[in-house]
């Protein structure tokens, strides 16, 4: 593509997409996603965006346009990035190459993360004034639209603007411009919003590096937590971590941004010094960081500090002792083969024989008996049984029936998908994600959704209506253009209707 615009440094990609629709005057959101993307299904997204490899296509003569590049200087994946493991974070750069459907989001934890995406986009007032005047044009800047990162550097609190993030139009990329970022006065910026927004930006200029494993992250917070006196012999003195993040950070911030101290076991603070089994937002690092590391710090040094750690596999290898010979050792792992065929991992070593043949092996063979063993483990199959689905069914459904009667004879409603009822409804993923558990929801869905040719009669049948009111001549062009169709777009029953209108 012809004059595709070059991002300008630290530009979101929504924007460049936002800015290309501008530049050429292309008012339709579905028009511009053929443009860019020829894809009409691309949904608007400011953080983690898919299809960059269509959009590193535009750069054919910029070499260091690719997705890695792309991803790391013009999206949020740098924020999560260095948190998740290896394997995640390059599963996670070829969703983004692609068509993802959601997945991303789920894959980095954003979907249920505690730290909240702000509803709308933010700005800094002085900040777009200086864009204006040296670029001739507002863009978006990533470091903006970070949850905690509240405030610019130089000029102070930053403004939501007139754009919600997750609009009614999902397809529809919004170029900042002074209408919907106005000029005011900006308030004095928090010291919290300073520190975090000061390690955001260095964590935003990080280049693609190797993540560390969730060990590492298990072993360097141990090692922290001995640095700063929190331990007793094994144990994390809890209380002392509490009483330093609270000297550092608010409590109001921190119920704000989602990060309330409690005295739960479930508690992230508590998680994040224990045994890491999943990995931890940003936000959450650079607040425990902060109060447990002397000033200044900066979190790339953490993070090298991170990659530097000997995982847990690495100080608990167990090597083959050799005091024993190998015909001995054989006919033990012979005999606790037999007796895990016949009974299963777990009773084979509560059996009398069985329990010192694996005493055995463990002292003189651990690498093979853990091996072996991780070949017949059976995993338990959790049954969810803290909801009554049938009754959450009933219930959903005549909510669902209820809104069907409200809406059914307004004809400016939005297309009535099975997406659009399940907004309408109270814990709408929940439902969508267990579908197959409610019968009768499903079968609401199959028979009352809207179809394309509907949804098309519908927005038909409103024009017709208001120029026969405003008493207009009906004409074919005129009616399909304050439709917002075209003959193109038009399905077969739709057409068979507007012909038999025409002919009233």
């Amino acid at each position: 593509m012809l004059n595709f615009p070059m991002p300008y440094r630290d530009e979101l990609l929504y924007s460049v997409v936002a800015r290309y629709g501008v530049h050429f005057g292309i008012t339709s959101p579905k028009q511009l996603l053929d443009d860019v993307f020829n894809n009409r299904k691309v949904i608007a997204t400011t953080d983690l965006p898919n299809h960059l490899s269509m959009i590193a296509k535009h750069y054919t003569d910029c070499y260091y346009c690719d997705v890695e590049y792309l991803a790391y200087k013009h999206t949020l994946f740098p924020l999560y990035a260095p948190f998740v493991s290896e394997k995640r974070r390059l599963e996670c750069l070829r969703l983004m190459a692609d068509t993802s459907q959601g997945a991303i989001h789920l894959a980095l934890g954003v979907a249920a993360s505690r730290i909240k995406q702000t509803l709308s986009l933010r700005y800094c007032p002085q900040c777009v004034r200086l864009q204006q005047e040296q670029y001739g044009e507002y863009f978006w800047r990533r470091l903006w639209q970070i949850s905690g990162a509240d405030c610019c550097l130089l000029h102070g609190q930053l403004k939501e603007a007139a754009v919600e993030r997750h609009g009614h139009h999902r397809h529809q990329f919004v170029a900042p411009y002074p209408e919907n970022c106005p000029d005011s006065k900006q308030g004095e910026s928090s010291a919290e919003s300073q520190i975090v927004t000061n390690q955001v930006e260095r964590l935003l200029d990080r280049p693609p590096v190797k993540s560390a494993d969730l060990e590492q992250w298990s072993a360097y917070y141990r090692y922290l937590a001995e640095q700063n006196d929190c331990c007793r012999g094994q144990f994390i003195k809890y209380e002392n971590i509490v009483e330093r993040v609270l000297f550092c950070w608010s409590k109001k911030w921190l119920v704000e941004h989602g990060l309330s101290v409690e005295k739960s076991e479930s508690c992230w603070l508590k998680g994040i010094f224990r045994k890491h089994r999943k990995s931890f937002s940003y936000l959450e690092h650079i607040v425990v960081l902060q109060s447990l590391l002397s000033s200044p710090w900066d979190i790339n040094d953490v993070l090298g500090d991170v990659c530097n750690q000997k995982s847990e596999r690495e100080h608990h290898v167990a090597p083959v002792t050799n005091d024993v010979s190998i015909e001995l050792r054989q006919e033990y792992q012979q005999r606790w083969e037999l007796l895990v065929k016949q009974f299963g991992v777990k009773p084979a070593r509560q059996n009398k024989q069985g329990g010192a043949t694996y005493a055995w092996l463990y002292r003189h063979d651990k690498a093979w008996l853990l091996k072996f063993n991780r070949r017949y483990r059976i995993y338990p199959k959790p049954i969810n049984k803290r909801i009554n689905w049938q009754q959450k069914d009933i219930l959903t459904v005549r909510e669902l029936v209820t809104l069907r009667n409200c809406y059914e004879m307004f004809l400016n409603t939005p297309k009535m998908t099975r997406n659009w009822y399940l907004k309408q409804v109270k814990s709408p993923a929940t439902i969508e994600k267990n579908l197959y558990k409610l019968p009768l929801c499903n079968q609401f869905f199959m028979r009352y959704c809207e179809s394309t040719t509907e949804y098309q009669i519908r927005r038909l049948t409103k024009t017709v209506a208001q120029l026969k009111i405003s008493l207009i001549d009906l004409k074919r062009w005129k009616i399909l253009r304050l439709s917002g169709l075209s003959e193109e777009r038009l399905r077969r029953g739709t057409k068979d209707f507007l012909t038999k209108i025409m002919e009233i």
